[in-house]
């Protein structure tokens, strides 16, 4: 079979920037959902990284499979409790641009 790559690079408000194959949506803010035109024949291998970050951001892949995949982009941050307490980690989701790039298998 033939590989197959689609690659972009999507905007914070869930805007397409560049690339072809794809289109993209977000069902809440930080959460953005890849849907590949033409489906690959097994699930792709998908990396995405942030574009404009910083660096308490995180960025995740899930759910991946040969018509999707889902992008979850989180910041971290500590909060103080008190002078004396330990600081809290929290985590929220983030809006943000990112890029990405599926491989895999043509159908």
């Amino acid at each position: 079979m033939a590989q197959k790559i689609i690659y972009g690079t999507v905007g914070e408000d869930s805007t397409k920037q560049g690339g072809e194959g794809f289109t993209v949506e977000s069902p809440e803010p930080g959460i953005y959902t890849i849907m590949f035109a033409q489906p690959f024949a097994t699930p792709p291998a998908v990396v995405a990284t942030l574009k404009d970050w910083g660096a308490d951001n995180q960025i995740v892949v899930k759910d991946i499979d040969t018509q999707k995949c889902q992008v979850y982009i989180w910041d971290l941050g500590l909060k103080q409790q008190s002078a004396t307490g330990s600081p809290e980690l929290t985590v929220t989701k983030e809006k943000s641009a990112f890029n990405f790039i599926a491989i895999g298998e043509e159908n």
